[in-house]
């Protein structure tokens, strides 16, 4: 199973799937983790069976999410190319894991692993 992740390790407000993934790669080992520092290399990759894991804002706990969530941004510019957008493009059925913003390394780490299958 391939788990992408997303976010910038250098901006605290944006780094803590990045943070989290990383501590999971000891724990998960048969599965293969990509990082995505750009969603443009989505275009090339393989998702089936993949988990997306990323921070989301608004949610209360580490949860699923389903597409159609991701999917409703509207695109206005090319700046808007987000998750959303190639999840369209691709037509895949993917898992997408949330992480609430405000959440500590250790309780992400707890729920996620609870929502990863060995």
């Amino acid at each position: 199973m391939k788990i992408l992740y997303f976010g910038n390790p250098h901006l605290e407000e944006d780094n803590l799937a990045v943070k989290v993934c990383r501590k999971l790669e000891d724990e998960f080992k048969n599965h293969e983790f990509c990082y995505i520092k750009d969603t443009f290399e989505l275009i090339d990759l393989d998702l089936n069976d993949a988990i997306i894991l990323d921070v989301v804002l608004g949610i209360d706990n580490v949860r699923k999410m389903s597409e159609k969530e991701i999917k409703q941004a509207k695109i206005f510019s090319l700046h808007d190319f987000d998750l959303g957008f190639f999840l369209k493009l691709k037509k895949k059925n993917i898992k997408i894991i949330g992480i609430p913003s405000n959440y500590s390394e250790e309780k992400a780490i707890q729920e996620i692993k609870n929502l990863i299958p060995n």
